[in-house]
C-alpha cells in the first residue's frame, strides 16, 4: 500500500461521512414534518487487500492473515416505516393512519403517489387535496363538487359521511394502499413515495394488514431529534478526523516529493 492508496481511503471516508451527514441533516430538518419517515444509513467496506511484508512488519506467512480495506461506501439508505405518534387537531380533513398503509394522492399528470401525510383540506372546487394541491384518492359515490354542506365524518375504514339537519349522506371512501414489500417504494421527495415494481394492494380489494384511519389526527415525524443531533455530532467529528488524516497524508506526500527532487 502506498501513500496514494491512503489518500484514496481517506477520500472514500469523507464522501461516506458527507452522505451520512446529508441524510441526518434531512432527518433533523423534517422533525416536524407530518408523516415523515426518517432515513437510516449503513456503511460497507470496499475491497480488502492482503498486506505485504512492506506494508507491515510481521513474520513471513502472517501477512496473508491480515488485510486492509480500500475504504468505505455508504450503503443504500433505508426508510424507517415505523408508526409515528398521533396528535389531535381540530380539522375534519386531518387524517392519520394507525398501523400500516398509505394515502394515495394524484399529481397533475394523474400519477399515483403514496404518503403518510394526512394534512388535507378542501380546495375551491370541492376536491380533497394535500397542501400542494394533489387530490386525495377517494372512491366517490357523490362527486366532490356536489357534496352537501354539513359536518364531515370519516370512519376508521375511510367511509365519508356528511350530516346535515339530522340526515347523513354517504359521499365516498378514502382509499388506503399498501405495497407487498416496503422496499418496493422509492422516495421521490416532498414526503411522497412511488411504487417501483412489486404489487400495490388497497383497502378496496380487501388487502389484509392495513391500518385504520383516525380523523382529527395527524401523524408526527419518526425522527428522534435527540438521537439525530447526537448522530450529527459524531459524524462531524469523524469527518474532522478523516480530514486531518488526509492533511497529514498530503504533508507526508509533500515531504517525499521534496526528497525525490
Amino acid at each position: 500500500m502506498n501513500v496514494n492508496d491512503i489518500l484514496s481511503i481517506s477520500r472514500t471516508g469523507l464522501n461516506g461521512l458527507q452522505n451520512n451527514l446529508d441524510i441526518v441533516a434531512n432527518n433533523v430538518a423534517n422533525s416536524n414534518t407530518v408523516g415523515f419517515k426518517s432515513r437510516d444509513t449503513s456503511f460497507t467496506d470496499l475491497l480488502e487487500n492482503s498486506t505485504t511484508p512492506q506494508d507491515a512488519n510481521v513474520e513471513d506467512g502472517q501477512q496473508n492473515k491480515m488485510g486492509m480495506t480500500m475504504g468505505l461506501a455508504t450503503h443504500q439508505q433505508s426508510i424507517n416505516f415505523t408508526q409515528g405518534s398521533l396528535r389531535n387537531t381540530d380539522s375534519p380533513y386531518d387524517l392519520a393512519i394507525s398501523g400500516n398503509g398509505f394515502f394515495g394522492v394524484r399529481g397533475g399528470d394523474g400519477q399515483l403517489y403514496l404518503t403518510r401525510n394526512g394534512d388535507f383540506t378542501r380546495d375551491a372546487n370541492g376536491n380533497v387535496v394535500d397542501q400542494a394541491g394533489r387530490k386525495l384518492d377517494v372512491q366517490v359515490t357523490v362527486p366532490e363538487n356536489q357534496w352537501p354542506q354539513g359536518t364531515v365524518s370519516i370512519s376508521q375504514t375511510g367511509q365519508i359521511a356528511i350530516e346535515n339537519n339530522g340526515r347523513s349522506t354517504q359521499v365516498g371512501r378514502v382509499i388506503l394502499y399498501q405495497p407487498t414489500e416496503p422496499q418496493d417504494l422509492q422516495a421521490v421527495g416532498d414526503n411522497l413515495y412511488r411504487l417501483q415494481g412489486g404489487t400495490l394492494n388497497s383497502s378496496l380489494n380487501g388487502a389484509a394488514g392495513l391500518g385504520t384511519i383516525e380523523q382529527y389526527h395527524l401523524e408526527n415525524s419518526t425522527t428522534d431529534l435527540a438521537d439525530a443531533m447526537s448522530n450529527m455530532i459524531l459524524t462531524q467529528r469523524a469527518y474532522s478526523l478523516n480530514s486531518k488524516v488526509l492533511q497529514s497524508t498530503d504533508d507526508m506526500l509533500g515531504t517525499i516529493n521534496e526528497f525525490s527532487n
